[in-house]
Formats: C-alpha cells, structure tokens, sequence
C-alpha cells in the first residue's frame, strides 16, 4: 500500500513539475523581452569597429556592456554573420549547454531526478528569450567543473558573473587548495585586463552598478535578505571546515539564495552542486568499497 501511494506521489510530482516548466516557458516566451545579449552584440561591434568597449548605449540598461572584456572579444565573430542569424546561433548555444546541465540527471533516470531536470531545464529554457549568458555557464560547469580544466571553467564563469566564485568552497572542502587559487586567479586576471580598456566611460555611463532585485530575497527586503545570506554563508563555511561532500551542493544552493541579483534561472547552479557532491560521494564509497575488498582490508564479516 506505502508503495502505491510513493507512486503516485511521484508520478504527481514530476506532472506538476511538467505543468510548471511548461507554464514558465510559456510565460517567458510570450514576452516580449529587450535581450541581455544586445549587451554582447553591440560591444563585439564596438571593439570590431575600433570604438570604446565600455562607451555603451546610455538607454537601456541592458545594453550596457558590464562583463569582463575577453566575452565580447569571443562575440566579435558573430558579429559577422549579421544581427538575427548571431542571436540564433547563440540562442541554439545556450540551449545546447541546458541539455548538457540536465544530461547527468537523465542519463540514468528516476523519479527525482527526472523531475529535478525537468524544473532546471525549464528554468534555462525559459531564460533564452533574454539570451543571457547562465545557462551556458551552468552547462559548462556541470560538464567540466570535476575535470583537469575545471578551475579554469570556474575562473571564467567568475569572470562574467561574481557569484559562481561561491562554488570555490568545494573546492576548499577537499583542501584542492591549488584548484581553488587557479579558479580565483583566473577571475582576477581576466578582469583585470579591464584596466586596459576604457573603463572611465563605463563609470560615467552608470557603472560601475550591478542589477539588484529580480525574484531575490534583496529586493523583498533587504532584512529579509541579511539574516539568511549570513546563514548560508556560515553553512558553506561549516561543511567546508568539516571537509563535507555537501558542500558543492551547499554553495551551488547558496547562489540563488544570497546574492542580491538573482533571477529564476540562477537556481539551476544547483545542478553543478549536486554533481559536485554526487561525484564526491561516489568516489567515497567506491573507495571504501575498494578498501574492504583489498586483500590487507578487513571485512565487517571477517572481523566479526
């Protein structure tokens, strides 16, 4: 009888998680929406045609270029191919990175999991009309945080956005404290290459300013925010010290709770926390497991 009714929970959950997806996509693609990449583009022409990289449009917001200065020297290629034909090829980009961030999920699938990609997957789809740059980041992360080249990954998504730096705790939790200075060094190098470029016209355009507010606890209220952006730094803290496994999925779960500029499809870093420690407890038990089986290791049945 218990096992009917997990069932049907499941099957419950993962419609309902269907149901939302679908609404949510629905809802993002029925807006009209002033595209984040308009920020890319125009500042990959800017830099091809020899004018400021950081005299942007003084209208709209978005259209301000406020990434490091390599990202838009790696849009000046498509800039070739012509306004819609680019935010095509992007779009199709970023959506090849979604399917890449929720693969691990489906790969060998349950209910969970299946229902927990089909939120993530919606909450990146639904963010294509705007063309930013997150689910590419998540995808890449996800792919290749745990390989030899994963500081480097880490240091670059640090460098277009701040916040994915947080996942550093992982790192610092398996003392890979080489991992770690690689992820934050590589962030501080490419942004520092801003001061080679005209950063002056960047402050006098409205920088240096950061968008606060979205669906983030900040913009509820800023002592809403406080009090558990605090709490989840010191859970980070705590299982980083304790050298627990959660704390890739503490510090991915730690992004779209306390940095002020969120919106909903920050919450898929939560899929490269939760393959981080997936990846960490796996390796733990095939070790132990490794161990036990070893001809020098002692069996609870031999022991006993």
């Amino acid at each position: 009888m218990l096992a009917r009714i997990e069932r049907v929970a499941r099957l419950i959950a993962l419609a309902a998680a269907v149901m939302g997806a679908v609404l949510l996509i629905g809802a993002a693609w029925s807006v009209d929406v002033h595209p984040d990449a308009e920020a890319y583009w125009l500042a990959a022409n800017r830099l091809r045609d020899g004018l400021a990289l950081y005299g942007g449009p003084q209208g709209d917001e978005t259209e301000i270029y406020r990434y490091a200065p390599w990202f838009a020297f790696a849009w000046v290629p498509l800039t070739y191919f012509g306004h819609d034909t680019a935010f095509a090829l992007w779009r199709a980009t970023l959506l090849a990175a979604m399917l890449a961030s929720v693969w691990p999920l489906v790969r060998r699938p349950t209910p969970a999991s299946l229902t927990l990609a089909v939120l993530m997957g919606g909450l990146l789809i639904s963010g294509l009309p705007a063309a930013n740059a997150t689910p590419l980041m998540v995808g890449i992360l996800v792919v290749g945080l745990q390989s030899r080249v994963g500081p480097i990954l880490l240091g670059l998504a640090g460098s277009l956005k701040l916040f994915p730096l947080l996942l550093v705790a992982g790192y610092v939790a398996e003392r890979r404290w080489l991992h770690a200075a690689v992820a934050i060094g590589t962030a501080s190098m490419l942004w520092l290459n801003i001061l080679a470029f005209d950063v002056l016209l960047y402050t006098q355009i409205g920088g240096p300013s950061f968008y606060v507010g979205g669906v983030s606890l900040f913009s509820v209220s800023p002592l809403l925010w406080l009090p558990i952006a605090v709490a989840c730094a010191g859970v980070v803290i705590v299982l980083a010290v304790r050298r627990s496994p959660w704390t890739w999925l503490a510090a991915g779960a730690a992004i779209p709770l306390s940095v002020p500029r969120v919106w909903l499809p920050d919450a898929a870093y939560v899929l490269v926390g939760l393959h981080g420690t997936r990846d960490r407890i796996a390796s733990r038990t095939l070790s132990g497991t490794a161990r036990s089986a070893s001809p020098g290791g002692t069996s609870v049945r031999e022991s006993s």
